[in-house]
């Protein structure tokens, strides 16, 4: 009964370390932010069930949208993250890792899907610019 007992309490700490921990969202954002990546919008989705958050960026060309998908691919990799990503040189990039999907649209790009408007029940969680 003792064992149960310390069992039980290994259980509550630990799921409430787990709780606590830090998700890479905040540092995400920050490079987005260094990159000068506009309008950046964190999205906490009701019915996704790939995401945990979702982010939507304006960048001001693909050489920009290039340069921010690969520090942030780099990121993810050191701290052995996997992460997919599609549109290289493109007018959209998508980047999925571990519960985090990343948009990064270039202006008429964004206007022209508006994927905000299929997260309209989603939680707003931050925006940025």
């Amino acid at each position: 009964s003792v064992i149960i007992y310390y069992m039980v309490i290994y259980l509550i700490v630990s799921n409430k370390i787990n709780k606590n921990n830090l998700t890479p969202l905040d540092s995400i954002v920050e490079l987005l932010i260094i990159q000068n990546i506009k309008d950046i919008k964190v999205f906490e989705p009701n019915l996704d069930v790939y995401s945990d958050y979702i982010i939507i960026s304006t960048a001001t060309s693909n050489i920009q949208m290039n340069a921010t998908l690969q520090k942030i691919t780099t990121y993810l990799r050191s701290i052995d993250r996997e992460c997919l990503s599609e549109g290289l040189n493109s007018s959209w990039i998508l980047l999925q890792s571990e519960g985090l999907t990343i948009h990064i649209f270039t202006e008429d790009s964004r206007e022209y899907y508006a994927i905000e408007d299929l997260y309209f029940d989603s939680n707003l969680v931050n925006q940025y610019g």
